[in-house]
């Protein structure tokens, strides 16, 4: 939002400036229009127009898939815990899935604004791997949940490193710097003519400067999957948590039990 806030500000302060400027030293409009210079705005605007159709479809399929990552986090999760539920000592290892999908919503989320994770449900997720490795159930049953349990646990871990992926990610500088540089070409060229301003031409001048703003701010505004408009949040991994507690439902802890 601070990067919109000053993009607009900015903009509008060199708007201003700059028809101020050629109000005073400004040359009668003669011959407006057919020009190298309307051809060279115009080519901007094709290629700033391009930029900015390419950039939106690159961030909003990278928060469909961050979303789609997440989503499936918290599946796994569930059928972890589906898998642990039926194993009398596994008691533990639900209370650690639990309280992996509550710190991973409370700690990572309001880091990965800024690709960074928290470390306290990595090691959560450590705990709890390695609690599913020394578990020794007893019985053929038991023991094949226990694998299943170890395999989810794997998938746990590479679910955490993309979606660690996810947020370290974002739209790439090089489309941001075309846009602003095809943008500001945009805006500047009409005034390299050093035309005075009309009526005509300030409702002209105004329509691009919005267009070009308007629309880099909302790439800003979607350009990382976790912070902006539609970000992903921790919806999935909240949700797992009503899962679980229906789970218990069916598999009753060893002290709720009678």
């Amino acid at each position: 939002m601070v990067w919109v806030t000053v993009l607009v500000v900015s903009t509008t302060a060199v708007t201003l400036l700059t028809l101020l400027t050629l109000r005073r030293r400004g040359r009668p409009d003669e011959e407006r229009g057919a020009t190298s210079v309307d051809f060279s705005a115009n080519l901007a605007l094709a290629v700033y127009l391009l930029v900015l159709a390419y950039a939106a479809v690159l961030c909003r399929d990278a928060i469909s898939t961050s979303q789609a990552d997440v989503q499936a986090e918290a599946e796994t999760l569930t059928e972890m815990y589906w898998s642990v539920a039926p194993i009398p000592e596994a008691a533990q290892i639900r209370t650690q899935i639990r309280e992996y999908s509550a710190q991973s919503a409370n700690l990572d989320w309001p880091l990965m604004a800024e690709g960074e994770m928290s470390p306290v449900p990595a090691r959560i997720l450590e705990d709890m791997r390695a609690a599913t490795l020394r578990l020794r159930p007893v019985g053929k049953e038991a023991e094949d949940l226990r694998q299943d349990a170890l395999l989810r646990a794997s998938e746990v871990s590479h679910a955490r490193a993309v979606r660690a992926d996810d947020a370290e990610g974002g739209l790439e500088n090089i489309f941001v710097i075309s846009m602003i540089i095809s943008g500001a070409l945009v805006i500047a060229l009409p005034w390299t003519l050093g035309m005075k301003p009309t009526r005509q031409s300030v409702i002209s001048d105004a329509v691009r400067v919005g267009v070009v703003v308007i629309g880099i701010g909302f790439i800003m505004l979607i350009s990382h999957p976790f912070t902006g408009v539609g970000a992903v949040g921790p919806d999935a991994l909240r949700a797992a948590q009503h899962q679980y507690d229906r789970i218990d439902g069916q598999f009753p802890l060893p002290s709720q039990e009678g």
